[in-house]
């Protein structure tokens, strides 16, 4: 895909997140008033939208920074960094949160362990789907 209309979907999203973020904002306001759950999490859904709408902004404004900022994302350097990266951080959140459900097991607080242990299972079960996806592409 040429890289301008990959900027251009990431503008689109950009859009999106900031236009969810406002609709959440005025959704919590008008429904509940005093849950301050949503309200919190559509400003910064809009503020992480506004802030990407502006990163790209920042980006177009000519054909070296877009040139550049290409380069940084299509380098094979900068890409096995960020996949050690993703790497790293799924083992260390997997080892934080398997030290997590045993204090809380111990601890006699099965329901928070169990709670913490919903979303490791859940990201085991996609990371094998798309390991096997992936190993059946390749």
């Amino acid at each position: 895909m040429d890289y301008k209309k990959r900027l251009k979907q990431r503008l689109y999203v950009a859009y999106a997140e900031v236009a969810t973020g406002i609709l959440l904002i005025a959704g919590a306001l008008i429904l509940k008033p005093d849950n301050y759950f949503f309200s919190s999490f559509g400003l910064c859904l809009a503020i992480v939208g506004a802030a990407r709408v502006r990163k790209h902004h920042l980006i177009t404004r000519n054909e070296e920074t877009i040139r550049k900022q290409m380069i940084l994302e299509t380098d094979e350097r900068n890409l096995a960094i960020a996949d050690k990266a993703r790497s790293f951080c799924f083992i260390l959140y997997f080892f934080v949160s398997g030290i997590a459900v045993i204090v809380l097991s111990l601890l006699n607080m099965h329901q928070e362990a169990v709670w913490i242990s919903y979303p490791m299972m859940l990201m085991l079960v996609i990371y094998f789907i798309a390991y096997w996806v992936m190993q059946k592409r390749i």
